[in-house]
Formats: C-alpha cells, sequence, structure tokens
C-alpha cells in the first residue's frame, strides 16, 4: 500500500516505506490553493496561529466484532465505507489536540494509552482530546460496553478486539503527529448554523417511557457549530462540525461504515478539497436521525451537514484571536443506593446481561469490599479568549444537558460536544431519570454501572461545567432562548415553494387555478365555525406547512365515514359569491382508487373529488359550488395545504345564517384519506399565502 498524498510537499521515500505500517492517509493543509479562497473574509486580520490537521485509515484489515448492536456477535460481512481517525492541532509550544475517531465510543483506559505515546510529541494529556463519532458500524474496543459482549464472543474474536485497539491507537497517533508536522500559520474563525435531521427518540406514554421512535415534540439540540482554519490565501485547510445525534441512519447492517458522520466528513471534504474535516456529536443520546434504515439517508443526512457548513463559512463568521486556554477537572457522579450483596448473589442465578453484571459486581464486592457510589467522571475546556468556549464531555449525554446549558451559559458563544475522553455509559438527566426507561434504567447495566444515577447528577455536571468556564460566559442578562432546542416550523418553505409555483410558467389549467387563489387568498374567510359531525380519527400528520400537528381525518376504507361542520353565519354581503378557507390534506395516492368523496352543502352532495398532489379544481354540475385545492407540501404519496370552497349566490345561506358543509367517503377498501387540521389559523396563513403569490 501506498502512501497518498493530495500536494507535492509530502515526503516520500521513507514515509513511503512506512505506510505499510501505519496504513495512513495523510492530507496536509499548506496544500495548493484551492477556489474556496474567494469566501475568505475581508476585513482585518488576526494574528495567525499555528494549526494542522491530517487524517488516518483505521478501517479495520482483519475480520472483527462490530459495536452498536448486542445482537450482532459475528465478524462483519463487508465494508460500505472506510473509517479514519482526524486530528486537529492548535498552537506552537503547548499545543492543544483533538483526534476524532469513527468508533462507537473510547474508553478513558485507551486515552490514556493514546496520552502516553504523544506526551513525548509535546502533546500534554490535559491538553488532548480523544472523542468518537457514535458510528455503530465501526470495531469494538477493549473496555467498551464490557458486560455487552461479556461472554459472548469467542478467544479468537477476542484477539482481534485487541489487535485492533492497538491499530486503532496507532494510527490515532499517527494522525495527531501528521497535524503536528503539518502545522502552518492559520487564521481561526468560527460560525453556528442549525441542522434538522435528529429528532427525539425517547417515546412517551403518559410522561413514562415505552419505546424507541420518533417523539416529535421532545427536545433536541439543532445547533450546527463549526470551526475553520484559512492560510494566508483565505483557503480552508480545516473544518470542524459538531451536531447532536446518534450515528444509526444505517441500522444493525454487519458492515463497516461511518454512518452519517462519515458522509458529513467526506462531503466537507468535497466542498473543500484542500482541507481535512472533522465531525463530533453534541448531547444526542435521546437524539436519532430521522428518517433512518439505509445508507442512501446516511448520505443525505451527511451532505445536509456539509451543506450548512459551506453556507456558513462563505458568509459573516466570528475570527478567534488566540490559541485555546485549556481547562479540565475530574468530577465524580452518585449512583442512586447500591444494592445489597444478596441482590447480586440472587442475579447470579439468572441469566444473560444481568447475570454478567452480577459476577462483576460479586467481583468486586471480595476483592475490595464494596461497590463504588460513585462514577469518575472526565470534564475539559478549550476557551479562545471569550470569543468562544468549547465544552468535552464524556458518555453518551442526553439532550437536556445541552437545553441547560444553553438556558444558563451565554449560547451564542458556546460549543458542546459528547463521546468524549471516556465512555462511562448514558448520562441522564432529571427529566430522563424521572420517565425511566434505557437511557435511564437497562443501559447501565451494559456499561457495567451497578445501578441508575441518582438524580443529583444534572446539578452537579452543571454547576462543574459552569465553574470550568467561568462568569465570561455566563448567561447575559434578558438573553433569548437559544433557537435550537425544537424543530423550527416548515412555513417558510411552503410559501417559498408556492412563491416559486406561481412565478412559472403554466398550462391553462394552472393558470386558472393560479387565478382563482390569488382572488380567493384575499377574500376568503374562515370555513370551519365548530365541527358537528366526526366520524373519523385523530392522529398528528404533515400539515400545509410539512409540520407534524392534530388533524382529523377519514378514509375511502366504507362508504359514508364523514366529517361535517358549521360555517361561521353569513353576514351581510352583496350577491357574490361567498369564499371559504380551511387548510387540511388529501393522501396514500398509490392505494386504489374508488368512487373518491363527496362535499356536501346542506346535506346534498355537490361535487365529487379524489386524491390528489397537483394543485385542483371541482366545480359541480351547475356550477354555483367550487372547490379548490392548493398544496402546499407533498411527499410521495400525500399532501397538505390550502382548500377553498366557493359559493355562488345561489347557494349562499341567508343572512346571519350558518352554512353546514360536510365530506364524505364514497368509497370502500381504500386507505385513502382526506384530514382536516385541528387548529385552524386561516386568516394569518391567508396573508403569507396572499403575498407568497404575488399580484396578477
Amino acid at each position: 500500500m501506498n502512501l497518498q498524498a493530495t500536494t507535492p510537499f509530502h515526503r516520500q521515500g521513507w514515509l513511503t516505506w512506512l505506510a505499510p505500517i501505519l496504513a495512513i492517509v495523510l492530507i496536509s493543509i499548506c496544500s495548493g490553493v484551492g477556489a474556496e479562497a474567494a469566501e475568505a473574509q475581508s476585513e482585518p486580520l488576526r494574528p495567525p496561529i499555528l494549526v494542522g490537521a491530517a487524517k488516518a485509515d483505521v478501517t479495520p484489515r482483519e475480520p472483527v466484532v462490530l459495536a452498536g448492536y448486542g445482537g450482532r456477535t459475528g465478524n462483519y460481512e463487508g465494508i460500505d465505507t472506510k473509517l479514519w481517525a482526524r486530528a486537529m492541532v492548535i498552537g506552537k509550544d503547548a499545543p492543544v489536540a483533538v483526534v476524532v475517531i469513527d468508533n462507537c465510543g473510547v474508553p478513558a483506559k485507551i486515552k490514556t494509552r493514546l496520552a502516553e505515546r504523544l506526551a513525548k510529541h509535546g502533546v500534554a494529556p490535559e491538553r488532548l482530546v480523544v472523542a468518537a463519532t457514535h458510528t455503530h458500524n465501526a470495531p469494538n474496543l477493549l473496555g467498551y460496553a464490557r458486560i455487552l459482549w461479556a461472554g459472548r464472543t469467542t478467544p479468537e474474536q477476542d484477539r482481534r478486539t485487541a489487535e485492533y485497539t492497538s491499530f486503532a491507537i496507532e494510527q490515532m497517533e499517527a494522525a495527531v503527529v501528521a497535524a503536528l508536522e503539518n502545522r502552518q500559520p492559520m487564521r481561526l474563525e468560527w460560525a453556528q448554523g442549525r441542522a434538522t435531521f435528529g429528532g427525539n427518540r425517547r417515546v412517551l406514554r403518559d410522561g413514562k417511557w415505552v419505546g424507541f421512535g420518533f417523539q416529535r415534540n421532545g427536545p433536541v439540540d439543532h445547533s450546527l457549530p463549526v470551526l475553520a482554519a484559512r492560510d494566508a490565501e483565505g483557503v480552508v485547510r480545516a473544518v470542524w462540525a459538531n451536531y447532536a445525534c446518534h450515528c444509526t441512519t444505517v441500522g444493525s447492517r454487519n458492515h463497516v461504515g461511518g454512518d452519517w458522520a462519515g458522509f458529513a466528513n467526506e462531503s466537507m471534504e468535497k466542498a473543500y478539497p484542500n482541507a481535512v474535516s472533522l465531525m463530533t456529536i453534541g448531547c444526542g443520546a435521546d437524539v436519532g436521525p430521522q428518517p433512518s434504515g439505509n445508507l442512501p439517508l446516511a448520505g443525505q443526512h451527511g451532505r445536509s451537514v456539509a451543506d450548512e457548513v459551506r453556507r456558513l463559512l462563505s458568509g459573516e463568521t466570528t475570527k478567534l484571536a488566540a490559541q485555546p486556554t485549556v481547562a479540565s477537572k475530574q468530577i465524580k457522579l452518585p449512583l442512586a443506593p447500591i444494592k445489597p450483596r444478596a441482590h447480586w448473589e440472587d442475579q447470579l442465578r439468572g441469566g444473560g446481561f444481568t447475570h454478567q453484571l452480577a459476577r462483576t459486581m460479586l467481583s468486586k464486592l471480595d476483592a475490595d469490599g464494596a461497590i463504588p457510589a460513585e462514577v469518575d467522571y472526565p470534564l475539559s475546556a478549550w476557551k479562545f479568549g471569550d470569543d468562544l468556549a468549547m465544552v468535552f464531555l464524556a458518555g453518551e449525554v442526553v439532550v437536556d444537558y445541552s437545553v441547560r446549558l444553553n438556558r444558563e451559559l451565554d449560547w451564542s458563544r458556546l460549543w458542546i460536544s459528547a463521546w468524549a475522553n471516556d465512555m462511562p455509559g448514558y448520562i441522564p438527566s432529571r427529566r430522563v431519570l424521572a420517565e425511566g426507561g434505557y437511557e435511564a434504567e437497562f443501559s447501565q447495566i451494559y456499561y457495567e454501572q451497578p445501578g441508575r444515577y441518582d438524580p443529583a447528577i444534572e446539578d452537579i455536571l452543571v454547576s462543574a461545567v459552569r465553574d470550568l468556564l467561568g462568569d465570561a460566559f455566563a448567561a447575559r442578562p434578558g438573553q433569548a432562548p437559544a433557537p435550537f432546542h425544537r424543530a423550527p416550523g416548515g412555513e417558510a418553505q411552503a410559501f417559498k415553494r408556492v412563491a416559486e409555483w406561481a412565478s412559472r410558467d403554466h398550462s391553462a389549467v394552472d393558470a386558472l387555478i393560479l387565478k382563482k387563489v390569488r382572488q380567493y387568498a384575499r377574500s376568503a374567510e374562515p370555513a370551519i365555525a365548530r365541527m358537528t359531525t366526526n366520524s373519523g380519527e385523530e392522529t398528528e400528520w404533515h400539515n400545509f406547512a410539512g409540520d407534524f400537528a392534530p388533524r382529523i381525518f377519514i378514509r375511502q376504507q366504507a362508504k359514508g365515514a364523514e366529517l361535517a361542520w358549521l360555517s361561521p353565519p353569513a353576514g351581510d354581503r352583496p350577491p357574490a359569491p361567498r369564499v371559504m378557507c380551511f387548510t387540511g390534506g388529501i393522501g396514500w395516492e398509490s392505494e386504489p382508487e374508488t368512487a373518491g368523496f363527496a362535499l356536501l352543502l346542506g346535506g346534498e352532495e355537490k361535487l365529487r373529488f379524489d386524491v390528489t398532489r397537483d394543485p385542483a379544481r371541482w366545480a359541480s354540475a351547475d356550477d354555483t359550488v367550487e372547490l379548490v385545492y392548493l398544496p402546499t407540501w407533498t411527499s410521495s404519496t400525500d399532501s397538505g395545504g390550502f382548500f377553498f370552497i366557493a359559493l355562488g349566490a345561489d347557494s349562499r345561506s341567508s343572512e346571519g345564517e350558518s352554512t353546514q358543509f360536510a365530506i364524505r367517503s364514497l368509497g370502500e377498501g381504500s386507505k385513502r384519506w382526506f384530514a382536516i387540521d385541528s387548529k385552524q389559523e386561516v386568516p394569518t396563513n391567508l396573508k403569507k399565502l396572499s403575498a407568497a403569490l404575488g399580484k396578477q
């Protein structure tokens, strides 16, 4: 295997000979000028800082067991993407270094082994951060989730795990050393953007954990901070991004791969071909990628990160004046009261993971006379003056810590990474402990913990972070809440799509619909005063903006299913069409066609319509009733949008009276559906719609 280099500045000779041993691919950040130089900011330059970056290939060469899913005990069956150790070094005489490895987690003992090797190269242990991307498709490392593998692997597999661990340490060292050698004067900058594919995975019922899924109203951290290093020509030579989400898009497919973080790095390096990229993970222990389930989705999520990085670095950024100062401490997190010896002896009679944990706890009792009631927890931070504080938390930290730290500190200058420097297991919050479930309880077994944490850990950890950063990074008086902890609404994008549609060339049919919806959006009134009949079902699904919202719906599974409502009373208006509007949707276009749905007025059928994802118009036989539909969100089978009902003078209610409307299913045997949004904000939304449609 030859050494691969992207520039003529890499040395050959002895490095080429050493490459088969190190299996390392180095990318120098001092190479030629790229096209992205034009993105440099034209403002007074800060003094340069020595920065270097490099990466080393850590893809396994031998059959090994992959970490991440306990059901996989066989060796991996293929390689989807390569794995890497990526390093960045900042500073000259007392440099800080971060190395990020594509792996599920790096225990403290492995960091210690690496730190001992790097000390002779001038990197002090307290100035080293070792982080993992938490991909669930990388080889298991020694000491990671010990109970998960106890008694379930063969001696040969254990030997190869040990060998791979040594190989990974060597490659992490090689990446850091190469980054040290590559150091050149750079200017650092950072910015904070947003990614949105992470969703809270803790499904709750009556306030208690019931399983994994997508808890749409659960907390998230959609912040995407980015740090970049540019050379004197403004070319990006190193880029580091951070996002709080599990690396589990691909699922339990028994193939080696970096999941979305790996694709993010690949895409960032395509965007900045002269750079080495690093992707770290924030407080995403209870956040999973949405959607997930295959390799293409992982690529999609990774590219979305790179797209946001490119947007941020082409805009306004904050320049950093000096290399970071380092603060670190070791704290102890208390566990709930430890069970007595009799409990473990009783557990020993069972099997599986609880049996293995009992064996370990009894061994501790025999050797030390007690089971530790606290967990050692490393904590560190890098402070770039008062411009940016990077916090590095160990283990799988739930998102509540990000939410709280962003509230109690200045979130506009804060970067929080987890899965750094050790893997003690999940770090639950007080809320998660109260809800129970996997992150609070059963996962502790895998990480060789004797039980749940005491709820006091949240205050202890948050207080320690605040002490580490000091008053300079405290929340400012009247600080606005961080905008990252709820999924952003889709309204802006929905109305942008409307504007794009309105500006296109149209067929005669669509031109007529555009003319009508422009007119109706200016004059329509809310269609629904109160529901009178509801033989449908309640659910949450995509509304007109694509956001999940409560709605009621009927299907074409049985004739006669009906949603009925009364309109607001008719006012004293001239004898012209009365236009009313509501938001809802129609869907599952791939289901069998039936007779469709009917719009009833005063109990009399006026017109029929069916599922569509395109703008549509239906009219009664006498042309006195018209239904116009403008979809503003669509999927491959469903749509959501605005329904306009126009009533001619002959169909209007008398002054002061309400009109009775109904939608009725005419078909059977099909899951095609019609829905009305439970929350109708017609006047507000029509103003936005009218603005998006523009003038005729």
